[in-house]
C-alpha cells in the first residue's frame, strides 16, 4: 500500500512538473512575442499622419498676436500652439496653427513636422531672408515664405493660397527664384521639345510674349522696357496670364508652364 501511494505521488508530481513546464513555455513564448513586437515597433517608423494643417512660424514673438488679429479680422481662425507640446499639434486637423519660432530653428522644426505629417503646409514669416535661406526652407517642404513687413492683403492671400496647395514666396524674391529654377532646368539632362499648342490657344500673342519674359525672370519694369509698353499695361497683362493659368503669382505661373512643358527654358537663355 505504501509503495502504491509513493507511485501515485510520483505520478502526480510528474504531471505537475509537466504542467509547470508547459505553462513556462507558453509564458516564455508570449513574452518573446511581446518583446519582438516591442523591438520591431521601435525600428519601424509610424505612418505619417494626415491632419492637413497649415502651420505658421513667426520669428518675432511680438508679431504673433498681430498676425492672429489680422487673420481673424479676415475670418481666418489661427490657433496658437506650443511646438514642445506634440499632443496639441496632433489632435487638431484641417486647422491653421501659429507659433513663434526663432529664425535659425525654422528649418529644423519644419523638417520635423513634415516627417510626422507630410500633409502639413508650412508658412514662415521671418525678419530677414536671402536666396539660400529660401532654398533651404523650400527643400524641407515649406510652402509659404514671407518677410515680417509683408502687407495685410498679401499675408491673407498667402495663407489662403498655401491652404489650397500653392507655393507662395515673398514677391521681392520671385525673380531670383525664377532665374534659379530656369538655371536648374536648363542644365537638366532631361529635355523634350515644348508642346506649346495649348498655351498659345489660351493666351493672346502679347500675353504669350510676356510669359516668355516672366520665365526669363524679368520684372514688370524690365518687361515694359523690352516691349516698349507702360508698367500699368504690363501689370494688366500679367494679371490676365495669372487668371488664365489659375495661379496666384508669377512664380507659380512659371513653374506650371515649365512642368507642363508648355514653354522650354532652353529657348529662354539670356
Amino acid at each position: 500500500m505504501f509503495k502504491e501511494c509513493l507511485t501515485l505521488i510520483s505520478k502526480i508530481l510528474n504531471l505537475f512538473n509537466q504542467f509547470k513546464y508547459v505553462q513556462y513555455k507558453c509564458c516564455y513564448k508570449k513574452f518573446a512575442i511581446w518583446r519582438w513586437r516591442f523591438m520591431l515597433a521601435k525600428l519601424i517608423p509610424n505612418h505619417p499622419r494626415n491632419n492637413n494643417n497649415t502651420v505658421i512660424f513667426v520669428e518675432n514673438s511680438l508679431f504673433v498676436a498681430g498676425i492672429r488679429t489680422i487673420l481673424e479680422f479676415n475670418k481666418i481662425n489661427a490657433i496658437k500652439f506650443n511646438l514642445e507640446d506634440n499632443s496639441s499639434f496632433q489632435e487638431v486637423s484641417n486647422s491653421i496653427l501659429i507659433t513663434q519660432v526663432s529664425g535659425g530653428e525654422m528649418v529644423k522644426h519644419a523638417r520635423n513636422i513634415m516627417l510626422h505629417d507630410d500633409s502639413s503646409k508650412i508658412i514662415t514669416i521671418k525678419n530677414s531672408l536671402d536666396f539660400y535661406e529660401i532654398d533651404r526652407l523650400l527643400n524641407v517642404g515649406v510652402k509659404g515664405i514671407c518677410l515680417t513687413d509683408v502687407d495685410e492683403a498679401y499675408l491673407v492671400n498667402t495663407v489662403k493660397q498655401v491652404q489650397s496647395g500653392q507655393f507662395m514666396v515673398d514677391n521681392r524674391f520671385t525673380n531670383e527664384l525664377i532665374k534659379e529654377y530656369k538655371y536648374l532646368k536648363d542644365n537638366s539632362i532631361h529635355f523634350m521639345p515644348p508642346n506649346d499648342s495649348h498655351i498659345k490657344e489660351l493666351l493672346t500673342n502679347r500675353e504669350y510674349e510676356i510669359l516668355h519674359l516672366l520665365v526669363k525672370g524679368y520684372s514688370n519694369i524690365q518687361i515694359g522696357k523690352e516691349l516698349f509698353i507702360s508698367n500699368k499695361t504690363v501689370k494688366n497683362h500679367v494679371a490676365n496670364i495669372l487668371m488664365k493659368l489659375d495661379v496666384p503669382d508669377r512664380l507659380n505661373a512659371v513653374i506650371k508652364v515649365i512642368k507642363n512643358n508648355w514653354i522650354s527654358i532652353k529657348q529662354e537663355v539670356n
